[in-house]
């Protein structure tokens, strides 16, 4: 422990607030006491709660109460002892208004005998009766309150509230005081530093020049003004405070006694910030905001609130960071790699898959088998055309040799027809082997596990890609106006993730195409500098510089082009 350490002192615990309605009814009893005759010195309360305790004001019996309280128990509810000076020190149960027990004691001077005792204890029940009397009407009031806010919160409007509140509260502050006595209520709410009247009891309007009007205004302004509660011959007035500002004064003109004006503060501390925020929230959202930016600029100038100060310089910061500083700005596309040049092998004739020789990812050279399909039934023609065509061979020999024109030109024709479907037949029989057009890579067309299957005319049977690669972007339709040819971009692909390549447009066409929903148009580009390990088809995002601006336009650029493109399709 420092020397510091010894020097700090702790503030003493908030005292409690004692009930209201136990003093008054102590001292009332020790008044019944002496006119019964008993000479009683003091009186006091004790309990568990410490709103219900009262230590007796002589100092030197508090040794003595603690004793007797101390011998207070369910078998013996009395106990008496005497103190130094010759009183007799008597402490009893007593019931509380709460339900909770309590000891009472009292200090009753000599002569003591048995009457004195009894007459003490028969008292006890007028004091047990008064303390339940005053909590009854503290909890009857408390009742009232909530009525009276229950029938305030069951309008829609917050004019109807106020008017519905004032008069109930004014009828209800009419109670309180004698038969003869009169009161008139006022609320007054404070706009731009000046109180205006809003609802008055029993009136629904009221003339801004009559003269009672007039004179509970000026009361209202100066309370605002003063900022405290003013008293004034037959005039009373309640300023009412939001954030320790008035924003509203209750004015009550005629007697306004002080159990009116308990009744009238406390209904109006609880009705009015309801009130006032209701009337509030009926206001144009213009005003609201204008209202909301006034207290922010308030708290930002003023004294304190250091939070919202941090808060405001570092959103100065965020501001100045997202305007001023520029960026890249850049155009997001999806981006698949393709051969620079590709070739497709297609199938020359309908049949049947015999052979497959390769599969996708397979690098072949020019010429390569690839494929072969079944060509028995064509070798099976061939054989069959060739015996066609040398019959016809012979049949023209033997028209020749007889010297007949007509027997020859018959002849002629077969044998050309003949020769022709043979030539047929064997084209095809030579195109049965599909060769790689070009050395590359075998980009697709993977037929090693479908040996059999048929093959139709013309159907794309592989696709082999040369050497060299070209990078080939999405780009979205709505980034289309801002892509050119030559602008340097950035590409990751999916399989290495961790690397970025440089690239640069080559050319941007007017071919759309619709990719994940979204429709775009295809650009293609460059490698810049090394090219990396690549297979066509691959795939990644790329990221094109189209120039430079702040943060705050790129983040917002889609949603203001979707707003201006609404406008522009809904607008009259």
């Amino acid at each position: 422990m420092t020397a510091d350490d010894h020097d700090l002192v702790l503030p003493p615990p908030a005292p409690v607030a004692q009930a209201a309605e136990l003093a008054p009814a102590l001292a009332m009893w020790l008044q019944r006491l002496h006119a019964a005759g008993l000479g009683c010195q003091g009186v006091a309360l004790h309990a568990a709660d410490a709103a219900w305790r009262a230590p007796f004001e002589r100092a030197d019996v508090a040794d003595a109460w603690a004793e007797a309280r101390a011998r207070v128990t369910r078998d013996s509810p009395v106990a008496l002892s005497r103190v130094a000076t010759g009183e007799l020190m008597v402490a009893t149960h007593l019931a509380l208004p709460s339900g909770q027990p309590g000891i009472v004691g009292a200090l009753l001077s000599p002569p003591h005998n048995d009457r004195s005792l009894q007459l003490l204890l028969l008292s006890l029940g007028w004091l047990q009766l008064t303390l339940s009397a005053a909590s009854l009407a503290h909890n009857q009031r408390a009742a009232e309150l909530l009525e009276l806010m229950g029938h305030v919160a069951s309008h829609r409007r917050a004019r109807a509230a106020a008017q519905d509140w004032v008069n109930r509260t004014a009828a209800w502050a009419r109670r309180e005081l004698p038969a003869e006595g009169e009161l008139r209520l006022s609320l007054f709410e404070v706009r731009h530093e000046r109180t205006h009247w809003w609802v008055a009891a029993d009136v629904s309007h009221a003339e801004t020049g009559s003269p009672a009007l007039r004179a509970a205004g000026e009361v209202a302004q100066r309370a605002f003004v003063e900022g405290r509660e003013l008293v004034e011959d037959g005039v009373w007035a309640l300023p009412l405070l939001d954030r320790g500002e008035v924003a509203a004064v209750l004015v009550a003109q005629g007697d306004a006694s002080p159990a009116a004006q308990q009744v009238l503060r406390t209904s109006a501390t609880l009705a009015e910030p309801l009130l006032r925020h209701w009337r509030t929230a009926e206001l144009p959202l213009p005003v609201q905001a204008w209202r909301a930016l006034r207290r922010v600029v308030d708290r930002l100038r003023g004294p304190g609130h250091r939070a919202w100060k941090v808060g405001a310089a570092a959103v100065a910061v965020v501001l100045v960071v997202l305007l001023l500083v520029p960026v890249d700005d850049r155009v997001t596309a999806h981006t698949v790699i393709e051969g620079r040049t590709r070739q497709l092998v297609t199938a020359p004739f309908e049949g049947f898959i015999a052979e497959a020789l390769v599969r996708p990812g397979d690098r072949v050279r020019q010429g390569q088998v690839l494929l072969r399909l079944d060509d028995r039934e064509l070798k099976l023609d061939q054989a069959r055309l060739r015996g066609e065509r040398d019959q016809a061979a012979a049949k023209l020999r033997q028209a020749m040799a007889d010297r007949e024109a007509a027997s020859v030109a018959l002849a002629s024709a077969e044998l050309q027809g003949a020769e022709g479907q043979l030539a047929l037949v064997e084209a095809k029989l030579a195109r049965a082997q599909l060769v790689a057009p070009i050395d590359g890579l075998v980009v697709s067309g993977d037929w090693v596990q479908q040996l059999g299957s048929p093959a139709e005319l013309g159907k794309e049977m592989f696709e082999i890609a040369a050497e060299g690669y070209r990078v080939v972007l999405h780009v979205p339709e709505r980034d289309i106006a801002r892509v050119r040819v030559g602008q340097p971009g950035v590409l990751r692909l999916a399989g290495q993730p961790h690397a970025g390549h440089d690239f640069e447009l080559s050319r941007v066409t007017a071919t759309a195409s619709v990719q994940d929903g979204a429709n775009g148009f295809r650009a293609e580009a460059a490698w810049r500098g090394e090219v990396p390990a690549l297979s066509p088809g691959m795939q990644g995002v790329a990221k094109v510089v189209v120039g430079r601006s702040n943060l705050l336009t790129i983040w917002t650029r889609e949603s203001v082009d979707w707003l201006r493109l609404k406008l522009w399709q809904y607008w009259i």
